[in-house]
């Protein structure tokens, strides 16, 4: 096999603003709640060489937040061309989603005075827009479902505007206020920044326990009228606050797909910190494999070229 590092990076990954924007939304596991028509790229299993093999690592992993359940991979888009220019991670934006679906639940919770809630409302971003809350809510058994339809929400300056509508179930522990599980669907949503806009279509799903929180995703997802890139079935794992695991498949349109994993798990020393160990790996056909090595001091791609056997025959 032929390994080549690729480039180092210190301190954090960048990212292309396409494929960092693939990963806003997702789905729970299973048949995944997403319009497979809508990528309509290479199917075959992609080959890993030096060429791409940042784009099926780093640019999909890039230096953001790694901490609560809407906010697992710090996949990011640029606000600003500067070095120092403000990133928005993707998972944020789900962040943002979950958020005000948690003000819209605690909403009708504190006014409930009935066995079941059923209300419409309005949660307003805190720089501008709105989204409109269509809502049931049971006090018996905490279950909650309904609509949210988003126009140009915004809740910080620094933050992407959405617009558009996410379904939404899942149960909210009034005694705690916390969920303990939250599904969300997009139908489509988008994010804007100053490079462009993600037009989401997808659903992500998770759960929490008492050691750590489970979040699946699966969508497809265009920038400024790109071709779909697919996340299918992602699997992002938290225990104790310390490791994650990822497992999925990733479908680039020009490339075909590749499964990734964390052979090595990855490290946080909190959850809203950057891997300081750990590999993130993508696997393509006849062996060739693209890693993203965490370490303290930084980040390291490379590529193995493969040795041309059938991918069934790889080693890990």
């Amino acid at each position: 096999m032929k390994m080549r590092d690729l480039k180092r990076i210190s301190g954090t990954v960048s990212a292309t603003i396409v494929l960092s924007l693939m990963t806003a939304c997702g789905g729970g596991g299973g048949d995944q709640a997403v319009d497979k028509s809508k990528y309509t790229g290479v199917t075959s299993r992609a080959s890993i060489d030096t060429t791409n093999a940042v784009a099926f690592t780093s640019d999909a992993f890039a230096a953001g937040s790694i901490g609560s359940s809407a906010n697992v991979v710090g996949v990011m888009v640029e606000n600003d061309s500067t070095p120092s220019g403000k990133t928005t991670t993707l998972p944020e934006i789900a962040g943002i989603v979950q958020g005000s679906i948690a003000r819209a639940v605690a909403q009708k919770a504190s006014a409930a005075s009935l066995t079941a809630v059923a209300a419409s409302s309005t949660v307003y971003g805190a720089v501008g827009g709105s989204a409109a809350v269509s809502m049931h809510l049971s006090e018996s058994t905490d279950n909650f479902s309904g609509t949210m339809t988003f126009n140009n929400y915004q809740n910080a300056t620094s933050a992407p505007t959405i617009s558009g509508t996410v379904n939404m179930t899942g149960i909210y522990s009034q005694s705690t206020g916390r969920y303990d599980s939250l599904t969300m669907t997009c139908s489509p949503l988008s994010a804007t920044t100053a490079k462009g806009t993600a037009t989401i279509y997808g659903t992500f799903a998770f759960t929490t326990s008492a050691t750590g929180e489970v979040l699946n995703m699966s969508c497809t997802v265009s920038v400024n009228s790109s071709a779909n890139y697919w996340v299918k079935e992602w699997t992002y794992t938290f225990s104790s606050g310390t490791t994650l695991t990822i497992t999925g498949v990733y479908y680039h349109p020009a490339y075909g797909y590749v499964e990734m994993t964390t052979p090595t798990p990855l490290k946080v020393t909190s959850l809203s910190g950057t891997p300081t160990a750990g590999v993130f790996q993508a696997a393509g056909a006849h062996c060739s494999k693209a890693k993203l090595t965490f370490t303290a001091t930084g980040s390291t791609v490379t590529a193995i070229s493969g040795d041309n056997q059938d991918w069934q025959l790889c080693k890990e």
